[in-house]
């Protein structure tokens, strides 16, 4: 299979995400995307479509709390569509009742967001962290890293000169991934002998940050916004140093 002339087409990209490839096709198919970027995002991006798509189709499910009390009332009151109090009665009632639903619904959503979102920082961090995974660049020299990017992300971003690090923290290597859907930067440092995981991404909702919990599974989250950029760090060291380098590295955004 050469790169020019037989990309994979979308049915073959979403057998290969599904494992239903035959095993010489899933053979072509991977030597295939080992030279080719392109291809190789269009893989991480449908797995990750197919990720999300499997996640929203968790339906709400009522607690048997809230399913007790909305038959405890309907049996006490079995003609209140006709005859109940008068229609303010109904009224009010049908109001609170729509009130209580979304705020209901409002809580639901957000913890489901924010599980879904502090997963799948997980996910990359792991990723990371796994001694047969590679970054496409292997470099601490900023001048190499952030060349890389051109091209690849819809936005620019400055790393500090090493000096300016927090002490004993070394940039590693970078990667192109995505997160919420969107393309990100992803760079790898370490803080004396811990790994940490950065993601840098242009988000238009805010409240992404907003939804993420401060620690998950052991690993510390801390993140935040400069020059519209979101910076998101993940890692097992010591949340005060995880600070630092967030702070480094906001105050070189443009």
């Amino acid at each position: 299979m050469t790169q020019a002339s037989q990309h994979p087409g979308p049915d073959t990209i979403n057998a290969y995400v599904d494992g239903e490839l035959p095993v010489d096709e899933e053979l072509n198919t991977q030597y295939h995307l080992a030279d080719c970027h392109s291809c190789t995002l269009r893989v991480l991006s449908t797995t990750q479509l197919k990720e999300a798509t499997a996640r929203a189709g968790h339906c709400f499910a009522p607690t048997p709390e809230a399913l007790t009390r909305l038959t405890a009332q309907l049996r006490a009151r079995p003609n209140a569509v006709a005859q109940i109090y008068s229609f303010r009665s109904i009224t009010w009632g049908a109001v609170a009742a729509a009130v209580v639903l979304a705020v209901l619904l409002l809580g639901r959503g957000q913890h489901r967001q924010s599980n879904a979102l502090a997963a799948e920082l997980l996910d990359q961090h792991l990723a990371v962290l796994s001694v047969s995974a590679a970054p496409q660049v292997i470099s601490s020299d900023r001048h190499t890293v952030k060349p890389w990017f051109q091209g690849r992300i819809p936005f620019s971003f400055n790393l500090p000169e090493p000096y300016a690090l927090p002490p004993d923290t070394i940039l590693k290597g970078a990667d192109l991934t995505y997160f919420d859907g969107q393309p990100s930067a992803l760079l790898i440092f370490t803080i004396h002998k811990h790994q940490v995981t950065v993601l840098l991404s242009q988000q238009s909702n805010d409240l992404v940050l907003t939804a993420l919990p401060k620690a998950r599974a052991g690993f510390t989250i801390h993140s935040t916004i400069a020059s519209h950029l979101h910076i998101i760090a993940v890692s097992d060291v010591n949340p005060a140093e995880l600070d630092l380098l967030i702070a480094a590295l906001a105050r070189v955004q443009g």
